[in-house]
């Protein structure tokens, strides 16, 4: 195209030229390509001129900007740029900017020319001369709630709902990269909540703010509780400067209190059992030992219509007290004895019971045998009866054959370090309704389970520190066990 001197050009990857313009958000940043194409636009350039992305990528820069420098060939606008910045003095390019609004903006620009793998890229630092020393009310706003993490934060324009600025954690729960956001119109990225979008228009409307609104919001199949604040930004004047919506991400609080609750629910059943074990076992014993003689002495007559009758009776009464004892293990214990224990040990120590049980379901069974896990602080015993209980419900849930894995690795969260056990099946999964509820008692999909299964791997993995969490899936079930190394 033409030839761009090597001693004006930086050579940047394009990764590094994305940290590079990151450094200057505050800054109005436009990319163009080698013919004078914007390819890269950052939001403060976005704030101020009230354009959208999409308006802008892929456009002339002359479309939207006039320049002394800029010749009537598009093509030429880099080689002129690098040609000024040949020049002794290297002034600043003076460029008039045409508004989305249709008023002119008078800046000057600094530029810099960097070789990326996609070819040449010229970098214009954009300042605006008219602005005065003082920022507006929703920019101070924005200045120090956008910096928080922990809290989504939506800035708007009161009248048309366009979204002024967004913080990284709105971002997020929306899907969508800020650039993509700023200027677009709210509306477009609530088709999935219209009735949260309607409280939104109706609080601005009436100018009554709107506080701690619960909203459950799904994205990517993670789903997220929050709190919602809607409110107007009033300058000295009565009238309405900007309007914002505040996201208070609440899902591990309500995680906190879910488990807060079902504890609860499980050590008043726990302590009803206890109460009730002795009193219902005693007359368990004695019905046994009686049902015992009559088997004999039938067996001594040939009576085997009736010995069939009290086979039955004595598998009965196995299964009565199975579950005495499953209520008894919802009862905390009062002292948790713990030691430090191998997890890859305990898991071969389960599989051939894990891979019989499979054998008689048609169930392929995927495990490494030779993988290696850190300690935890755990009872052996019960970690084997949790991951017993796990993999036979996934073995069950598969009644026409399938394939159950089980994996283990060791995560980061919060700068700690997890183990984390997943048992994943190819059944029919968990139904969405029943999701948040399994680790309930007597919530089950078995015909003819108790629904108390899970709800003791729950109580014991809580008493040693971990948990057990049921993920939404669209096919099969997935659980997993996370303790602290």
């Amino acid at each position: 195209m033409y030839d761009i001197p090597s001693a004006s050009i930086v050579h940047l990857s394009l990764q590094a030229l994305d940290n590079y313009c990151a450094q200057f958000a505050g800054t109005m940043i436009v990319v163009l390509d080698e013919s004078a194409r914007m390819v890269h636009v950052n939001t403060q350039f976005l704030k101020e001129t009230g354009y959208t992305e999409s308006d802008l990528l892929h456009t002339a820069f002359r479309g939207i900007a006039e320049s002394k420098l800029f010749r009537s060939e598009p093509e030429q606008s880099i080689e002129a740029i690098v040609k000024h910045l040949l020049l002794p003095s290297r002034d600043s390019i003076s460029i008039h900017i045409r508004k989305a609004g249709g008023t002119v903006m008078h800046t000057t620009a600094a530029p810099i020319v960097a070789q990326t793998e996609q070819g040449i890229r010229c970098l214009l630092f954009i300042y605006n001369q008219e602005a005065g020393p003082g920022t507006s009310l929703i920019e101070r706003f924005g200045e120090t709630m956008l910096q928080d993490e922990h809290i989504g934060v939506i800035l708007l324009h009161p009248e048309t709902l366009q979204i002024f600025d967004i913080s990284p954690l709105a971002c997020q729960l929306l899907g969508v990269a800020k650039s993509a956001l700023v200027n677009e119109q709210l509306s477009s990225f609530f088709a999935s909540g219209e009735k949260e979008y309607a409280l939104i228009c109706q609080a601005l409307e009436s100018g009554e703010p709107v506080r701690n609104y619960p909203i459950t919001w799904i994205h990517d199949e993670k789903r997220s509780d929050l709190l919602m604040d809607v409110g107007l930004l009033r300058s000295c004047g009565e009238g309405g400067e900007g309007a914002y919506i505040i996201f208070k991400d609440v899902t591990n609080l309500r995680s906190l209190e879910t488990q807060v609750q079902r504890s609860d629910r499980l050590a008043m059943i726990g302590q009803i059992a206890a109460g009730a074990a002795h009193e219902i076992r005693n007359p368990l014993t004695a019905i046994r030992g009686f049902l015992q003689m009559f088997r004999k002495t039938m067996i001594e007559r040939e009576m085997n219509k009736e010995k069939e009758y009290t086979e039955i009776m004595l598998g009965e009464l196995d299964r009565i007290n199975h579950l005495v004892g499953e209520f008894l293990l919802l009862s905390k214990p009062k002292e948790v004895m713990t030691s430090s224990v191998q997890v890859g040990s305990v898991l071969r120590d389960i599989m051939p019971v894990v891979a019989s049980e499979a054998l008689l379901h048609n169930v392929n069974v995927i495990w490494d045998e030779e993988l290696e896990l850190p300690r935890v602080l755990a009872d052996a015993e019960m970690l084997k009866q949790v991951f017993l209980n796990l993999c036979k419900n996934g073995i069950e849930a598969m009644t026409a054959g399938g394939t159950l894995s089980v994996r283990g690795s060791v995560v980061r969260t919060g700068g700690k370090s997890q183990l984390l056990i997943e048992i994943e099946d190819t059944g029919p999964g968990i139904p969405a309704v029943l999701i948040d509820k399994i680790f309930d008692p007597f919530v089950t999909t078995k015909q003819n389970g108790t629904g108390l299964g899970l709800s003791v791997c729950q109580r014991i993995m809580h008493d040693f520190g971990g948990s057990v969490t049921a993920a939404a899936r669209q096919t099969g079930a997935l659980l997993q066990v996370v303790l602290p190394c």
